[in-house]
Formats: structure tokens, sequence, C-alpha cells
């Protein structure tokens, strides 16, 4: 048996073996698109009553239902029952809060997305009034996908800066040991408690990461990178930054600042967006913040030489840094995510050949096929993964 033998070993506690028998039958389940009682017998070890007993209680208990067979499995005889994993025994919900958007997907347990919703911020807001306006737009996320904040099992947010223990958005540089760094998190959100904001704002508790990395989670579990498991991601938007995976899982280092390479000021991120950010604003002409990425790249899709060679200069200068990483880490691929990503060969070519120059072996480039709601579904899949790992979790007593 997965747990021990039923007889056996931990008999003398009946009760945690029972503990054991379900998570490993929901363990199973959630691994499985169906299995049949055969089938969960096989992949926990278990008697056949014992197995009809696990389908029965998780059947009581929402965490399955009855499926219809496979086309495959189906024949002239009576096909055996099937079961599946519920999808919809519980929700989750992903935020994202940058500068000037906040967007908030839910999905069910089986990482299906029901509704999104975008609201554009101000990038001189305070951090209370961001804060708010980031729950209210989760909250009406919700509504569009008929739920109420009760329905949803977690939440989790992504923000920018690096993110102690205890969930808050830190600037280093304000720091005694980082005053030589140049790193950026949003207005005020260094002096204020964002999870517990949240959590008072949505009714829900509320798990807080760093963007960045969220977004490197959602292109390993959704996007460009789903067959790689370990990876660079390099995020190129309105500002630039970076993250690992490895085995899949971020890889945050001890203070959660692991990747955040663009604050040294010798790598030349901070100087590069600065000529971005002036030729969009210059081709902007006053017109709204927030599109000055846009501007440059279509300007550059039309020929202006100024523009094409702003993005080959910040693309050169980004790759620099990605290929600290994948010296550092040696990865199975670099994913080019962020707005920035959308700027087709003259933003990705560039970023090739300087990442190709200066690395010793070749690493596949990818490019983000998420968009925009990258760091939202990198929330949601942080918090779907704090759900199934509170579901197969057992207490000792």
């Amino acid at each position: 048996m997965t747990q021990g033998d039923e007889t056996g070993g931990r008999s003398g506690d009946p009760s945690l073996l029972r503990r054991l028998n379900v998570a490993a039958a929901l363990s199973a389940f959630l691994d499985a698109q169906v299995l049949t009682l055969r089938e969960l017998r096989a992949a926990v070890g278990v008697s056949r009553p014992t197995a009809e007993n696990l389908l029965a209680e998780l059947l009581d208990d929402g965490w399955i239902e009855e499926a219809a067979p496979p086309s495959e499995a189906r024949g002239s005889g009576r096909p055996a029952r099937h079961f599946r994993f519920r999808a919809t025994s519980g929700y989750v919900g992903g935020l994202d809060i940058g500068a000037h958007k906040t967007m908030a997907v839910v999905t069910d347990l089986r990482g299906e997305a029901l509704a999104v919703r975008r609201r554009e911020l101000d990038p001189d807001q305070d951090a209370p009034s961001r804060l708010r306006d980031a729950a209210d737009n989760a909250l009406a996320c919700w509504v569009d996908a008929g739920l109420r904040p009760e329905d949803v099992t977690a939440v989790a947010c992504g923000v920018t800066g690096a993110l102690r223990a205890e969930h808050g958005a830190r600037d280093v540089s304000a720091g005694r040991s980082g005053g030589g760094l140049a790193t950026y998190s949003l207005p005020g959100f260094t002096e204020v408690d964002v999870a517990a904001t949240l959590s008072a704002g949505t009714g829900r508790p509320v798990t807080v990461a760093n963007d960045v990395k969220l977004a490197a989670l959602a292109e390993h579990w959704k996007g460009a990178a789903r067959d790689h498991a370990d990876l660079v991601y390099m995020f190129a938007g309105h500002r630039a930054g970076a993250g690992v995976l490895f085995g899949g899982r971020v890889h945050e280092g001890r203070h959660g600042a692991a990747g955040e390479i663009g604050a040294l000021p010798a790598l030349g991120w901070e100087a590069a967006l600065a000529r971005l950010h002036a030729r969009g604003a210059a081709l902007a002409a006053g017109g709204p913040p927030g599109r000055e990425g846009e501007l440059v790249i279509a300007s550059a899709a039309a020929g202006d030489a100024e523009s094409t060679a702003v993005l080959t200069g910040f693309a050169t200068v980004l790759a620099r840094g990605a290929a600290i990483l994948a010296l550092a880490v040696d990865p199975e691929a670099v994913v080019l995510g962020g707005g920035m990503s959308r700027g087709g060969d003259v933003i990705v070519e560039p970023f090739r050949r300087e990442l190709a120059r200066l690395t010793l072996f070749p690493v596949e480039v990818v490019v983000s096929t998420l968009g925009a709601e990258s760091v939202a579904l990198g929330a949601a899949r942080l918090a779907l993964d704090e759900v199934v790992a509170a579901l197969l979790h057992v207490p000792n007593s």
C-alpha cells in the first residue's frame, strides 16, 4: 500500500491511516483526468472494500464526481464507472498590482479561468487607494464568475519589489546594505502591510509574492515554457526584472531577492529603460502615460530608425542580464515576457544574438504567450498550490 500495509505498521492508529488513504486518493485524482475503482486501487495500493469506502467518502464530501468514460473505454459491454476530481469544489483568485493597471483572475481547482478583469491605475496613485482598487477589481471579477468571496478558497497577489517572509514589498536600495543598488517598488508599498490590506478588502486571506517570479511560474504552467522545468524568465515592460525556476518551482532565495540582477546599475537596465521611455514620451506627444513601449514598437515596425535603435539597445542590455543568470544556473530555456516581448523580431532577434554571444552553450529563447495576464495567472497558480498542499496535508494527530 502507498501509505503502509493496511493491517500492519499503522494499524494501531486507524484514524491516521484513513486520513493517509484519503490524501493518497485525492492525490491520485488530481494527477489523473479520470479513474475507475480498479485504477484507484492500483494508485493507492488498497483493497477493493477500502477503495470503495474512499470513493464513497470523497463523493459525499464533494471532492470527486462521476464522469463519462473516455471514448476509448466505451465498448459493447457495460463500462466501468469513471470518477474525476470535481474542479468546482473550490476556486482560487490571482491578482496583479502594477503601476498602470491591476488585474484579477479566478479559476477553478483545475486551473480553468472563469473570469478575468482589468482596471487601469494612475502611476502616481498612493498605496491605500491602489490596494483598494485592486481589492474592488478582484471582487468584481469574482462576481463576473458568479462567485461570492466565501466561495474563493485561496488568493495570491503579485507586486513589484523583493518580498520578505512577512510578505512585505521591499526596496533594497533604501537599506544600509543596498545603497548602491537601483531597485523599484510601487509608491508607498514599503510602508504598508500589503497582504493584510488586501485580505481586509476582499474578505479572504491573501498571499503576496514577487510579480516577475509569478509571471515565470505562469509561463511554465500555461504559457510558452510548459515543456521546461528549469528556466530563466526575463520581464521587459515599463521596467525590467528576472526570475528563476528550478524543477518548475520558483527560486526565491533567502530574502525573496533571487534574480534581482537588474538592481545592479552597472548592468545598464535603468538607463536603457530611461531611453525607451523618453522615446515613447516623445512619440506620445503629451498623450496618456503607460503606452510608451507600444508606441516605440509601432514606430520601429513602421521603419523609424531611432525607435529601432532604442529597442535594439534595450534588448541587448536585457540579454546581458539573461546571460548572467544563464551562466549561473544553466537553464533549459530563457523566456522573454512582459509587454515589450510583443515587439517581434526587432526585440527578439537582438536579444537572441546577444545571449548566444555571451553563453557557453546554446540556450533556447521562447517568447511569452500569456501577455498581460501572466502575473495574475501565476498568482492563481500559487494560490492553487496552497489549496492542494492543504488538501493533501495529513496531521500526525
